[in-house]
């Protein structure tokens, strides 16, 4: 029995002194010995993908962008052209329901892709200014200023093996890295600089149509009525049936845990003295310029603008 358990744990992270035994990241995988067409990917790529997903600036060069970093590395993983194989990251578990919205061979999963629909909440605000008049049966309302409220997301995450368990991790530091401001020792950015701003695109084209948002809080609870599993740091795991004593830097993670975040949408005042009308607004044309490739959205307005005359900054909710 003892032996049993250890070998099923041993096994659970790629490290099974059974040389015929596989990790869980081979098992999920699709077989490469299949007699039927492998599982063919859903949408051309990730700019496509109606899930959401929160994501950095495509021309930034920190945290998931910095080659470097290990730990985020699964939050911009390239995908086979197999559909499915491999062990690097979360590609594996990902290639078959999860992967079909990562994009065709050679593509990025760019950002966190929430694996199961979010609950997210969007509130639009119009501002208007009492004024009561003496003898007057009604006050009077004058308009102020109008406003999109923060946008809360509530997404779960589950663990099922080291794969997914690599995701949640990169997925919780990012989103912890999201929320403080380049101090210290910093240089790229340097130290100064506020958090990053983030863009956040969901349910197709028009309804977050990559959003810049400011990320003002997270929240993660770790549930006391589910397993954990031991999860293996990023990058430090290849699998290897012969090692043993094997010392690696991992961390406890809840098989199904929640995320609760809340964004803050921002616009800068030349994107709304410049780039906005309400005449264009209203057409949903101010989403994305027509047929500008963008990394986080490659969802393009379908009318061009009447009044803006700048190329559209997109994003405006």
């Amino acid at each position: 029995m003892n032996q049993a358990v250890n070998s099923s744990l041993l096994g659970a992270v790629g490290l099974s002194q059974a040389s015929t035994r596989l990790n869980v990241a081979q098992q999920y995988a699709y077989s490469q010995k299949s007699l039927t067409p492998l599982p063919k990917f859903v949408y051309p790529d990730a700019g496509t993908d109606w899930r959401v997903r929160i994501s950095l600036a495509p021309n930034s060069t920190y945290f998931y962008n910095d080659p470097k970093n290990t730990l985020l590395k699964p939050l911009i993983t390239e995908i086979s052209g197999t559909g499915g194989g491999g062990d690097n990251g979360v590609t594996s578990i990902l290639g078959g329901a999860l992967g079909q919205t990562f994009g065709l061979a050679g593509a990025k999963r760019v950002g966190v892709v929430f694996p199961y629909i979010p609950q997210v909440s969007v509130t639009h605000t119009a501002n208007y200014e009492p004024q009561k008049l003496t003898h007057n049966n009604y006050t009077q309302y004058f308009y102020q200023n109008s406003e999109v409220g923060a946008i809360t997301i509530n997404g779960d995450f589950t663990v099922q093996n080291v794969n997914e368990g690599q995701y949640l991790l990169a997925a919780l530091y990012f989103f912890r890295s999201c929320t403080k401001m380049f101090f210290g020792a910093d240089t790229n950015p340097a130290a100064g600089n506020p958090p990053p701003i983030v863009y956040l695109n969901g349910y197709g084209q028009y309804y977050l149509p990559n959003v810049p948002c400011v990320v003002t809080s997270v929240q993660h609870t770790m549930p006391s009525e589910v397993d954990y599993m031991d999860i293996p740091e990023p990058g430090l795991l290849t699998y290897n049936p012969q090692q043993q004593n094997a010392r690696l830097n991992s961390t406890r993670l809840p098989t199904s845990s929640t995320i609760v975040l809340t964004l803050q949408p921002v616009y800068s005042r030349v994107a709304q003295s410049q780039g906005f009308s309400l005449t264009d607004f209203a057409n949903g044309a101010l989403i994305n310029q027509v047929g500008l490739a963008k990394p986080s959205s490659a969802f393009g307005a379908s009318h061009g603008t009447k009044n803006v005359t700048i190329p559209p900054v997109g994003g405006f909710l």
